[in-house]
């Protein structure tokens, strides 16, 4: 009698331990080498003496597309080697619907963002005192904009390809897709702890609050099977509510250029100086986003169909 065969057994294939390790140095790497090509291009303004809209609108936007263009050339070999994926296809596939995908996700975190503010403005929790470039000249205001826009682009398209293209994709080879989801999400949430640096707050007790995020853009992509949807998501999420909205009451934010606000209402709701993702401000949020994304992918897939 002919022995019967066994399961295939994931982790015979690629390693949890492994993911993991190949996630950090892709990490370490990406991050070493968007701060030598920041500290690169700066330098070169600094030696050819260029003026505040040659800085801007020539050296960033070469920068932080060099930037984006590292970003992919050093993570997408990784995927293709590691996890045995077409590179920057598995990544950002161009699909009928890429655009759509990509624009959808801006407008969904908009909304929700945009909802949360006006909740807070009709409590009286956040007050507006001004626009951040008030008296500024219309050059000053093109030059905030368009950095804001650079650097978040960079940030989320960085954020997606590192802890969704890779460490949840990996780990769902490893593992099993809500396994990989949940994973991503944790170690998503203790990367914002350590970049922001919080100080003042317990971060064990934050790192489920800062984890939800990353579980959302997580879902995002498991609903779509790429990172078109979530960079969109992911965009918005970090420009609306620090250089737009101003929803954490801080003045002194490096891309502010929309409105300076004055933020009174209860930390449980508003958040901290972090931002609303602390807060039930961002966990209501969160909600609608999850809700926008359902009903787009589910729209998406009944259009597919």
């Amino acid at each position: 009698m002919a022995k019967k065969e066994q399961p295939e057994n994931p982790f015979e294939r690629l390693k949890l331990w492994k993911v993991v390790g190949v996630f950090a140095l892709a990490f370490a790497a990406v991050q070493l080498a968007v701060a030598a090509l920041d500290v690169g291009f700066m330098y070169l303004m600094e030696t050819i003496n260029a003026n505040d809209n040659i800085r801007v609108f020539i050296g960033s936007t070469i920068s932080h597309a060099s930037m984006i263009a590292t970003i992919i050339l050093i993570t997408a070999p990784v995927i293709h080697s590691v996890l045995n994926k077409p590179e920057i296809i598995s990544l950002y596939p161009r699909t009928k619907s890429w655009w759509k995908d990509l624009l959808v996700g801006v407008g969904i975190s908009s909304v929700a963002l945009l909802i949360v503010f006006l909740i807070e403005l009709a409590f009286g929790w956040i007050s507006v005192t001004g626009l951040a470039l008030e008296s500024a000249a219309s050059d000053a205001w093109l030059r905030a904009i368009w950095v804001a826009l650079l650097f978040n682009l960079t940030a989320a398209v960085g954020e997606e390809v590192l802890f969704h293209g890779l460490l949840m994709q990996g780990t769902i080879e490893s593992w099993d897709k809500w396994g990989a989801l949940f994973i991503s999400s944790i170690i998503f949430g203790g990367y914002k702890i350590i970049d922001i640096g919080l100080n003042d707050i317990n971060w064990l007790q934050f790192i489920p609050l800062l984890a939800l995020p990353g579980l959302m853009l997580g879902w995002a992509c498991l609903r779509t099977g790429n990172l078109w949807l979530a960079t969109g998501l992911n965009f918005a999420w970090n420009i609306w509510p620090s250089d737009i909205l101003n929803l954490t009451g801080a003045h002194s934010e490096e891309n502010l250029f929309g409105l300076i606000t004055s933020v009174t209402g209860p930390k449980l709701f508003v958040g901290t100086s972090y931002g609303i993702e602390v807060g039930a401000a961002g966990v209501l949020s969160l909600i609608i986003v999850g809700a926008g994304i359902w009903w787009w992918t589910k729209k998406s897939s009944l259009q597919r169909n």
